[in-house]
């Protein structure tokens, strides 16, 4: 009976909390808040429920609510006025009055700890610490509390920092200590960052959270064993609390490399480095140890030195997390052949090894292959079924084979696995831009950003964001703080390259173009470095158009060449030299090629295809008319589904005008271009005038990643006297009649039969009927009309190979135009 009654007594207990719950989350009305991740211990007060309650992801953040954040964990929150705060350990903050209305200052209270504020909006907001108070103008900065004194450190934008005894305003790179009792006084501090690496993201090594089993040390001591398992349960906090009551004769190298793989999880990156160097005292030969170390460096953007820790790590073990830190080192210096090689060593001599697993998933997705990356991360999630790698992997290929709401599921799972990994919150964030989204999904890559501040690479797709949004100067800060955190990445270079030949700088775009040519190894660039997601939309922006702002179209072309000497298969490479071509006298040919190369070779993407760029007898006047590359004043660099409408204009002098629209657009698994085409003039003498009229239809279905058709439909229809240029400037038909009218129907179609051979094919039917003659001048009455009709058939295959050694295109041609046969 006695037992019964517990039991019932226990259930009453449990629905009241669970009732308490529930009334505190529906307390608030709206909430002002949300965590976007949760590190450890977080602790929740709300205003009318004096009792701390554990927060998780689902808890609703309310005006005046307190938050605790424990010893060893870390938390991060999104604020409904657009703020996000990174919550260091030790912390606790009070939201005083968070007003999500840009003309109301919003009031937050920092007690005690630390926080990092990522805000980009021009909102106000005011913080408030026992020495100092600052006043924040929409911007990104750190401020601590610590015993008797308070620091401030501005990363972009202003802060106005003041107590009872003077204020003082901050700039970007400017730092203030304010003392208990004392005005705040500028701070210098060499490496600003550095105020803020508690923030950073470190892959894990030896722990993992939900990595199961496997990853539990097997020469570990029953201390170590113990706390690695409360990790692969979550809570690396309780791990590291295990570890301090281990007594000194049991802390052996071993132990020292153990527990700052746990440090390094919650981001504790001074503890790790000196349990990694009180290792290696111990035991010089340590390779876990240099593993480790190696992980640090690659953080902190030190390519070279992790480079050499992690090939040192591998010489000392033969362990996977030493080949995975490797495969990392070999990642951020750009040898991705080398990692994939490394990780392809690594999960033969340890088949057990999930992260090794997950990892070379990561790596077979970056190369195109999807099947080896599903094979690879179902291999990972059966060994280990809570690691978060795992579904960011699948979450990346299902984004690329445009199944954004397995996706969408892969990357929430990722988060609820490990909330403090930027590379789920950064694939969410991707999905519901491809979906149309672009608000939410530049929120959730704003996650990732405070997630993991110093990622260079997040920062430049924050960038993009911004710049689809059209929020300038936003998208040019979030590149020059890529730039600064890792100098050796092209990819912020690429995009604000895009950037400012936008806003019509083309001199400072050349220069950001070289500049990341440079750092691709002399190599154009058409995509960013972070290879998971396919990047297309940028890879289709009209690059050329930078060099033919500014008259290098010789460059382009040798830049053109190059990219597609270096890969024949690259569909953005043929685009540019399509797009370079344009603007050439005589080039009119091979602009055409290139665009129907382009067209075969091209993935699904909004880029749309100007009706005019097919044709190769414009007879235009001047390359700077409507042939010019009028379009992409503002290409979308952000694949996504939607509609875009671009239109580009011209009038002049002898009733000349011209005008040219397309609107194009991507739904699920298909891609549209339609446009419209116009020209007219009198010219500059007497039957010298010409009208142009031409038509364009364009749709493409991707069956499969690896396969896909087109469909494309031309009308054109030109009515011109005689445009010939002889050396008398009286040698001229007065009456001449030229007129055309065409029709094109074209088919073609993509199969890549590996990752290094694609196939290719296209058939093209075509009709006209071409009229000569005589027209009415000056009372000379029509004298002679010859119509001619004509037809054409073309079919071609072609097959291209491309290797580390050679590139090799080979195919076959068939032609018959008004009965003629040609084989080619």
């Amino acid at each position: 009976m006695d037992a019964l009654f517990s039991r019932f007594a226990i259930i009453g207990i449990l629905s009241v909390f669970m009732i308490e719950n529930a009334v505190a989350a529906k307390s608030c009305g709206v909430a002002v808040g949300k965590f976007i991740s949760i590190e450890g211990a977080i602790e929740l007060e709300h205003t009318n429920f004096g009792e701390r309650q554990p927060a998780t992801l689902e808890s609703p953040l309310c005006q005046d609510d307190m938050i605790h954040v424990g010893e060893n964990s870390r938390a991060a929150i999104s604020l409904i006025n657009e703020v996000v705060l990174r919550l260091d350990q030790n912390t606790t903050i009070r939201l005083v009055d968070v007003a999500p209305q840009p003309e109301k200052r919003s009031l937050l209270e920092l007690m005690v700890g630390a926080f990092k504020s990522f805000s980009r909006p021009p909102r106000t907001f005011a913080v408030n610490t026992p020495y100092i108070n600052g006043l924040i103008e929409g911007t990104e900065f750190a401020m601590r509390v610590g015993n008797e004194s308070s620091i401030v450190t501005v990363y972009e934008g202003k802060v106005t920092t003041a107590n009872e005894k003077g204020k003082l305003t901050l700039k970007r790179g400017e730092s203030a200590l304010a003392k208990k009792g004392q005005p705040p006084q500028p701070y210098l501090m060499i490496k600003p960052w550095d105020a803020v690496q508690w923030t950073l993201y470190f892959p894990p090594l030896l722990a993992a959270p939900g990595g199961g089993n496997q990853q539990i040390p097997m020469d570990a001591t029953p201390s170590v064993k113990e706390a690695f398992s409360l990790v692969s349960q979550g809570d690396t906090p309780g791990a590291l609390t295990l570890l301090e009551h281990v007594s000194p004769s049991e802390q052996n190298a071993n132990f020292h490399v153990y527990r700052a793989a746990l440090f390094l999880d919650v981001g504790r990156a001074d503890e790790a480095r000196a349990d990694i160097d009180a290792a290696l005292t111990q035991d010089p030969k340590s390779g876990l140890a240099y593993a480790l170390r190696s992980i640090i460096e690659i953080t902190r953007n030190e390519q070279q030195q992790a480079l050499a820790s992690a090939e040192q790590a591998v010489l000392l073990t033969s362990s996977a997390a030493a080949k995975i830190a490797l495969s990392y080192a070999q990642q951020s210096a750009f040898q991705l052949e080398s990692a994939r090689d490394t990780l392809l060593s690594a999960v033969s001599e340890h088949p057990n090894a999930a992260l090794a697993w997950a990892r070379l998933a990561e790596l077979w997705l970056m190369y195109g292959d999807r099947e080896k990356a599903f094979a690879a991360a179902q291999k990972a999630e059966a060994l280990a079924p809570g690691l978060s790698k795992t579904q960011t992997v699948l979450g990346f290929a299902a984004l690329a084979e445009n199944r954004e709401t397995e996706a969408k599921t892969a990357f929430e799972r990722a988060i609820s696995l490990a909330s403090d990994d930027p590379l789920g919150h950064f694939g969410l964030g991707l999905t519901k831009i491809k979906r149309g989204d672009l608000a939410e999904g530049r929120r959730e890559i704003e996650a990732a950003v405070a997630l993991d501040s110093s990622n260079a690479l997040l920062r430049s797709y924050l960038g993009k964001a911004y710049y689809e949004e059209k929020r300038p100067p936003l998208e040019g800060q979030q590149y020059d703080l890529a730039k600064e955190l890792d100098p050796s990445d092209p990819t912020p270079y690429l995009y604000s390259a895009i950037d400012k030949q936008t806003s019509n700088r083309p001199v400072d775009a050349l220069q950001d173009m070289q500049k990341a040519i440079e750092l691709n190894d002399n190599r154009a660039v058409y995509r960013s470095r972070q290879l998971l997601d396919s990047d297309l939309a940028a890879r289709s922006a009209s690059q050329a158009r930078i060099y033919t702002d500014m008259g290098f179209q010789q460059l382009a072309l040798r830049q053109g060449w190059k990219s597609v000497n270096t890969d024949p298969s690259n569909f953005s490479a043929h685009r540019f030299l399509a797009d370079t071509y344009s603007v050439l006298p005589r080039h009119e040919i091979a602009r055409v090629s290139e665009l129907l190369q382009s067209q075969l070779l091209q993935p699904l993407n909004m880029t749309p295809i100007q009706p005019h760029l097919a044709e190769s007898n414009l007879f235009l006047i001047s390359a700077g008319g409507p042939g010019a590359l009028s379009f992409n004043e503002f290409n979308p660099i952000f694949n996504r589904d939607g509609l875009t409408l671009q239109t580009s204009g011209l009038v002049g002098e002898k009733n000349t005008y011209a005008g040219e629209g397309v609107i194009s657009g991507i739904y699920g698994n298909a891609a549209f271009s339609f446009g419209g085409f116009h020209f007219t003039s009198d010219g500059f003498r007497q039957n010298d005038g010409q009208k142009d009229n031409i038509a364009n239809g364009f749709v493409q279905y991707e069956i499969s990643p690896q396969t896909s058709v087109q469909a494309e439909y031309r009308y054109r229809i030109t009515n011109k006297g005689d445009l010939r240029r002889l050396f008398f400037q009286d040698n001229f038909f007065p009456n001449e009649k030229n007129d055309e009218e065409r029709n094109t129907y074209r088919l073609g179609a993509r199969h890549n039969l590996s990752d290094t051979s694609t196939l290719l094919g296209s058939f093209l039917y075509q009709t006209a009927d071409l009229t000569n003659g005589d027209q009415p001048f000056d009372g000379i009455p029509l004298t002679l009309t010859i119509t001619r009709p004509e037809s054409s058939l073309g079919a071609e295959l072609q097959h291209i190979f491309r290797s580390q050694y050679v590139n090799l295109t080979t195919g076959a041609g068939y032609t018959n135009i008004n009965g003629r046969l040609d084989a080619q």
